[in-house]
């Protein structure tokens, strides 16, 4: 990105601001939250947009709800404090560890869970992590709220399932209860690399037999993959 390029950003202070701005076409603008993909994106070429709207601090998505049986993250919470947060350790450990291997510590203070799933990059580090609670991603605009499978919202290479005017504000994650979760990521160094490939799992065992699998990869395919097969032949061994 050249100094001499412009970009009109907005900085709504509510959600609600934000969904205004992004229903019409006139004020509408790229989402930008923690920058750390889109900046480097723009610097490397890619055009830039006329108008940005920055989500960065809305309170309505940095939080983190607890319930019964799920967690609910919102899209502003950043990799440093997932990977610093009691709670989701306790109950999305494969979560936390992609999130510290998210680039380095000062990218992990800026990007954003929300941020690093809409770029939809195969080698997104949370991605394969989500995929495997079996969770969900919210979406609201002015006409309400929807909430879209994990397995379905990354559609294509760096394309999501979001409608013109919609903001990802959170992810229902299930808690993983008595499962056993894993995250491993290959680089080419051991810390600040893109990944050559990630795996996730999520494995539930009663009795000496696996009940439930869930296995996740990042980086081998245009948009993170679930392994059913290889899941499906686990269950009962």
């Amino acid at each position: 990105m050249k100094i001499t390029e412009k970009i009109d950003i907005r900085f709504p202070k509510t959600l609600a601001e934000a969904l205004r701005l992004q229903a019409d076409e006139k004020t509408r603008g790229k989402l930008l939250a923690g920058g750390t993909d889109l900046m480097v994106q723009w610097a490397a070429g890619v055009p830039t947009p006329e108008r940005a709207t920055s989500l960065w601090n809305l309170p309505e998505l940095s939080a983190i709800e607890i319930f019964d049986d799920f967690v609910e993250i919102g899209a502003g919470v950043t990799h440093a404090f997932l990977r610093d947060c009691k709670q989701i350790h306790r109950h999305l450990p494969a979560l936390v560890a992609a999130a510290a291997t998210v680039g380095a510590a000062q990218i992990q203070a800026r990007g954003t869970l929300g941020g690093n799933a809409a770029n939809a990059s195969p080698a997104g580090d949370t991605a394969p992590a989500l995929l495997v609670t079996g969770g969900s991603v919210l979406l609201a605009s002015l006409s309400g709220t929807r909430e879209v499978p994990l397995h379905r919202f990354w559609v294509d290479y760096r394309k999501i399932d979001a409608h013109p005017g919609e903001i990802i504000v959170a992810f229902r994650l299930p808690k993983r209860d008595k499962a056993i979760e894993r995250f491993r990521k290959i680089g080419t160094r051991k810390a600040q690399a893109i990944s050559k490939v990630m795996a996730a799992s999520r494995i539930l065992v009663q009795k000496g037999r696996i009940e439930a699998a869930a296995i996740a990869l990042g980086s081998v395919a245009p948009t993170p993959v679930r392994l059913a097969e290889v899941e499906a032949f686990l269950v009962g061994k």
